[in-house]
C-alpha cells in the first residue's frame, strides 16, 4: 500500500493591480517644461493622454485579473474531482489487501490467521502527508475535508487473537456471532448473561444490533465495529473441520520416553524451544512458548496432572536444549516434592518453596532485577529481542507450581508477575504458571499475556471460563487428560509422565557441562568481618544510597559525625549488596531491636568502631543507673563535641531504675538532643518490641531490627510480614526494608564510659551536718576515719550558736575548737530545727544511707536527686547555696 499522493494546492491569487501613479505624474511635469522652454500651448495637450493610458492599464489588468481567478478556480476544481476518485480507488486497494489478509478464517479453514470479527472506520495507511490549511476560505474548508476523508477509511477489518472470548447480547445477531466464532480453531467463546463479567485476558464482544457491535480487547482498547456474518455452508464446513480435530481421543497413558521417536520425526516440530508434552489422536503435541506464549496458563483440580505436566515440560526443555541456551527456575509452593530429581539438572538455577519465605521472596524479587540486566545486555548489543541473537542470552522458564498459594503469602509480588509477563517475551524470559482455578488467582495484568491455556479436569463453570465451550468436557477428565488452546486452535491431549530413569538419562546426557549460573547474588553469609565490609564498600563506591558522603571506614577530622557503616545490605531487586550505613543527621536516633543473643550488642560495637575509625568520639552508657545518670547529667548540662552515645540494653537500664525510670529516660533524651545539636548522634539496642512498644514510640527515628522473638513480635517491630526467620544467625535483620548482615566487631568497642562520684571529704575549717538512718555505725566509721573532727550524735544539746575552730562562750578568751561532725537521723535534726537551720548557712550537709524522702523533708529539694550506690560510699552534698550533688564519702563505702 503506498500512499496518496500530495492533495491539490489552493488556487492561486491573482498578482495586484496598483494605479501606476508615477507613471501619469511624470508626462504631465514633462510636457509643463517642455510647454515652458518651446513657449507652444499645444505641448500641454499631451499631458492629458498620460492618465488616460494609467486608466486604461488599470482596467486592462483587472480584466486579466479576473480571468486567471477563473483559470485557477477551475483547476482546482478539476484537481480535487480526480483526487476524490483517487482516494476511493485507494481506499478500494487498501481494503482488497486487507481483506485478502484477514479473511473470514472460519471460511477459509486457515487456523493461522486472527479472528477477523466486523469492520469498523480506522486511519487509513494510504493517508497522504500533513498539510497546513490555517486559513477558513471555502477553498480550504473544501480541501481540509477531503484530506480528513482520504485519512480515514469507513471500514477495514477488526480482528482480535485467538482465545477466549466473551460474548453479551440477545437476538439473532448475537446467536449468529457465537455459532460462528464457536467454528473457530483456537476461539473459545463464551456466552454472558446479564451482569456477568468476562474472565481475564477475554475478548468482549457486546452486541447491540445485526450492525453495531462493540469489541474490548484484554488491553483495555475498544472499538465500534459493523458485525460480519459467514453463509450456513461455510459455516458448517468450518464446524465439521474443526470438531473433527478436537475430538480425536488421545490414548489412555503416555511414557514421556515414547515422545522421543515421535518428536524426532515430527515435522511440526518448532524451531523455537518447542517441546513434547504429550499425545492426542493425530500424535505428538508440542508446546513452543517462543513461537505460541510467551506465557502459559495451566489450571485444574487436585490430583488432574498439572504437576506431573510441569515436570514433562521442565525434562523436555532440558533434554532438547544445554544450559547455556536454557535455563529453568522452579517455584513450588507445595512443600517442594513436586520437581524432586529435577533440580539436579545442570539447567536448574534455583528451586523455591513456601519452606523458606525469606529465600522465596529474595529469589522471586530477583527476577526483576534480572529483567534489567537482560535489557541492558540487549541494549548494548543494539538489539531489541533475544530471538535476533539467540546465542546472546540464555533463555530463563519459570515454572510455578500453586501460584495462588505464592500471592497469598507474598500479595506483594503481583506487580513484579505483571512485569515479568509483559517485558519477558523479548528478553527470554517465560512464565509457566499453575494454580487450580485460574480465573480468580491470576489477575488480568498476567493474565492478558498467558497465550497459551492448559486446561485439566475443572468444574463445567470453571472450565468455560477458563478457556470456553471446551472446558465444559472435562469435570470427568481422567488425570493427565487436558485441553491445551494456542492460537492454533485447541487440543485435547494426554500428558507424559516421567520416572527417574528418564531424569538420570537427560542428566548424563549433559555430564560434565557446567551448571547454568544463578540469576542472583548468593545470599548474605552468616559472619561477616570488617574486612568484608570495607570490600563492600570499595566496590560500592561508598555508603549506602542517599547518606553523606563520607567514609566510614577510615580516620577523619570531620567534626561532624559521618556516615557509619555497621554491616552489608541485600538488595535482590536490584542484583546488589550495599554497605548499610547509618547517619544520625538523615535517619535520627537508632534503635536495635531484637531478641537476647540476636547480636543487638555486636551492632553497636560495629556502630562504635566504624565511628572510632572515622575519628568520632564515642561515649557508651554505663550499665549501673547511678553513673549512667550521672553521665547523661552531664551531656546535659555542658557543652560537648560531636560524637556517638551509644547505649546497650537501654530497656534493662531503665528497669532496673525502677521509680527512678521516667526521669532517667528525661536524662537520656536531653543529652540525645545535646549530641545532636552538637552534629552528633545516638543509638541504643532494646530487647523485644513487645516488652519495649512504650520505649521506642517516636523517640528513635529509625531502627535496626535483628531476629526477634517470635512471629508477633516481629510484626510488631515493623519488620516486613510473614518472613520471620527463627533460624537467623546473629546480626541478621532488617535494616530501610531489607536484609542485613551485621558485621562482627569486637565487644571492647562497647567498654562503658566511666563517670564515678567525686570524692568528697569533711572540711577541716567548717562544721558538717550529717542526716543518716544508721547514726550508730555511721558515727563508728566517722570516727575511726577523722579522729580530727569531733563527732557529735547528739546535737539537740549542742549550742545554738558557734562554729568550727572558736568557742562562743561569753568573756571567755578565743580558744580553737576541732570542727564538729553533727550526725543524726532525720527525726533527730527535727528536734533541733534551729540548730540546723543554723548551721546550713556555713556548713555542707551530708545525707547518707537514707532516702530522697528524707532529702526533700529537711531541705526542701523539689527536684530528684541523682541515685546512690552506697557500696562505692555514694552520698548527698549539698554546699550552701548549692543544688545538691552526689559525692563519694569512701569513709561510708561498704567494708
Amino acid at each position: 500500500m503506498h500512499r496518496l499522493p500530495p492533495p491539490p494546492t489552493l488556487p492561486r491569487p491573482p498578482a495586484r493591480i496598483r494605479f501606476p501613479l508615477i507613471a501619469v505624474v511624470a508626462p504631465v511635469v514633462g510636457a509643463v517644461v517642455i510647454g515652458l522652454v518651446t513657449g507652444s500651448p499645444f505641448v500641454l495637450v499631451f499631458a492629458v493622454l498620460s492618465p488616460l493610458i494609467a486608466i486604461a492599464t488599470v482596467l486592462d489588468g483587472r480584466r486579466a485579473a479576473r480571468r486567471e481567478r477563473r483559470d485557477e478556480a477551475e483547476r482546482f476544481d478539476r484537481e480535487c474531482r480526480a483526487y476524490s476518485v483517487a482516494i476511493a480507488r485507494a481506499h478500494a486497494v487498501e481494503r482488497a489487501e486487507a481483506d485478502a489478509r484477514h479473511p473470514l478464517a472460519a471460511a477459509a479453514h486457515d487456523e493461522s490467521r486472527a479472528v477477523r470479527l466486523g469492520t469498523a472506520p480506522a486511519r487509513s495507511a494510504a493517508a497522504p502527508e500533513e498539510v497546513l490549511l490555517p486559513g477558513d476560505s471555502a477553498d480550504e474548508v473544501r480541501l481540509r475535508a477531503m484530506i480528513a476523508r482520504a485519512r480515514r477509511h469507513d471500514g477495514l477489518p477488526v480482528v482480535v487473537p485467538r482465545g477466549p472470548v466473551a460474548v453479551h447480547g440477545s437476538g439473532l445477531a448475537a446467536d449468529a456471532i457465537v455459532r460462528r466464532l464457536a467454528a473457530e480453531p483456537g476461539v473459545a467463546v463464551v456466552r454472558l448473561a446479564e451482569g456477568e463479567h468476562p474472565q481475564p485476558g477475554a475478548v468482549l464482544v457486546r452486541v447491540r444490533s445485526a450492525t453495531d457491535v462493540t469489541i474490548t480487547t484484554a488491553d483495555g482498547g475498544s472499538v465500534t465495529a459493523v458485525p460480519e456474518f459467514i453463509g450456513r455452508p461455510q459455516l458448517a464446513a468450518a464446524t465439521a473441520q474443526h470438531s473433527s480435530r478436537l475430538h480425536r481421543d488421545p490414548p489412555g497413558s503416555v511414557r514421556w520416553r515414547d515422545l522421543e521417536p515421535t518428536v524426532a520425526t515430527d515435522e511440526r516440530a518448532p524451531t523455537g524451544i518447542g517441546v513434547p508434552v504429550g499425545l492426542d489422536g493425530g500424535g505428538s503435541v508440542l508446546l513452543d512458548l517462543e513461537r505460541e506464549g510467551p506465557h502459559a496458563l495451566v489450571g485444574g483440580t487436585t490430583g488432574s496432572g498439572k504437576s506431573e505436566f510441569l515436570r514433562a515440560l521442565a525434562l523436555g526443555w532440558a533434554a532438547t536444549r544445554s544450559p547455556s541456551e536454557l535455563t529453568l527456575l522452579f517455584v513450588d509452593f507445595k512443600g517442594g516434592a513436586t520437581f524432586a530429581g529435577l533440580t539436579d539438572l545442570p539447567h536448574t538455577v534455583g528451586l523455591v518453596t513456601d519452606l523458606d519465605p525469606l529465600v522465596a521472596e529474595r529469589a522471586l524479587l530477583s527476577l526483576r532485577a534480572e529483567l534489567r540486566r537482560r535489557e541492558r545486555v540487549l541494549a548494548e548489543a543494539g538489539l531489541r529481542d533475544i530471538a535476533q541473537q539467540p546465542e546472546l542470552l540464555a533463555r530463563l522458564i519459570v515454572l510455578v507450581d500453586e501460584f495462588a498459594a505464592l500471592i497469598d503469602a507474598f500479595p506483594e509480588l503481583h506487580a513484579p508477575f505483571a512485569d515479568l509477563s509483559a517485558r519477558g517475551r523479548s528478553l527470554g524470559v517465560h512464565l509457566v504458571l499453575c494454580t487450580q482455578n485460574p480465573a480468580g488467582a491470576v489477575r488480568d495484568a498476567v493474565a492478558a499475556n498467558c497465550a497459551v491455556r492448559i486446561a485439566f479436569r475443572l468444574s463445567a463453570t470453571a472450565g468455560a471460563g477458563f478457556i470456553g465451550a471446551e472446558g465444559r468436557e472435562l469435570a470427568g477428565a481422567p488425570a493427565g487428560r487436558a485441553v491445551i488452546v494456542t492460537a492454533e486452535g485447541a487440543r485435547t491431549v494426554q500428558i507424559a509422565t516421567i520416572d527417574d530413569d528418564d531424569i538420570a538419562a537427560v542428566r548424563q546426557r549433559w555430564a560434565g557441562v557446567a551448571p547454568a549460573s544463578s540469576p542472583w547474588v548468593p545470599p548474605l553469609p552468616e559472619r561477616l568481618d570488617l574486612t568484608q565490609l570495607e570490600q563492600a564498600s570499595a566496590d560500592r563506591g561508598g555508603v549506602d544510597e542517599g547518606a553523606t558522603p563520607s567514609s566510614s571506614l577510615e580516620p577523619s577530622d570531620a567534626v561532624a559525625m559521618p556516615t557509619l557503616a555497621f554491616g552489608v545490605l541485600d538488595d535482590p531487586a536490584e542484583q546488589r549488596r550495599l554497605p548499610a550505613a547509618w547517619h544520625s543527621a538523615r535517619d535520627g536516633a537508632l534503635a536495635v531491636v531484637g531478641a537476647p543473643r540476636s547480636g543487638r550488642s555486636t551492632a553497636l560495637a560495629a556502630l562504635a568502631e566504624s565511628a572510632r575509625r572515622a575519628g568520632s568520639a564515642v561515649t557508651v552508657l554505663p550499665g549501673s543507673v547511678t553513673e549512667a545518670w550521672a553521665l547523661l547529667e552531664s551531656l546535659g548540662e555542658q557543652p560537648i563535641e560531636a560524637g556517638l552515645l551509644l547505649a546497650d540494653d537501654l530497656d534493662l537500664l531503665l528497669a532496673d531504675a525502677g521509680d527512678l525510670a521516667p526521669e532517667l529516660l528525661a536524662r537520656w533524651d536531653a543529652a540525645v538532643r545535646a549530641m545532636r545539636r552538637a552534629g552528633g548522634g545516638a543509638a541504643a539496642t532494646i530487647g523485644p518490641a513487645s516488652s519495649a512498644r512504650g520505649l521506642l514510640g517516636a523517640r528513635f527515628e529509625s531502627r535496626l531490627l535483628l531476629r526477634c522473638l517470635d512471629a508477633d513480635d516481629h510484626q510488631l517491630a515493623g519488620a516486613p510480614r510473614g518472613l520471620f526467620d527463627r533460624a537467623a544467625p546473629p546480626g541478621r535483620g532488617w535494616w530501610a526494608d531489607r536484609q542485613v548482615q551485621v558485621v562482627e566487631a569486637p565487644l571492647q568497642a562497647l567498654a562503658p564510659t566511666r563517670c564515678p562520684a567525686v570524692p568528697w571529704l569533711p572540711p577541716a575549717d567548717r562544721d558538717v551536718v550529717v542526716v543518716t538512718r544508721r547514726v550508730a555505725s555511721t558515727a563508728a566509721a566517722v570516727q575511726q576515719a577523722h579522729p580530727l573532727h569531733r563527732v557529735v550524735i547528739d546535737p539537740a544539746r549542742e549550742p545554738l550558736e558557734g562554729a568550727a575552730g572558736q568557742s562562743s562562750a561569753p568573756h571567755v578568751a578565743t580558744v580553737q575548737l576541732a570542727p564538729r561532725i553533727l550526725i543524726a537521723d532525720p527525726e533527730g535534726w527535727q528536734s533541733a530545727w534551729a540548730l540546723f537551720t543554723s548551721l546550713r548557712r556555713t556548713a555542707p550537709v551530708v545525707v547518707a544511707r537514707s532516702e530522697a524522702a528524707d532529702l526533700r523533708a529537711l531541705l526542701g529539694q523539689r527536684t530528684t536527686p541523682p541515685p546512690l550506690d552506697e557500696r562505692e560510699g555514694d552520698v548527698w552534698v549539698v554546699e550552701p547555696g548549692e543544688p545538691v550533688r552526689r559525692r563519694s564519702w569512701t569513709t561510708l563505702a561498704a567494708g
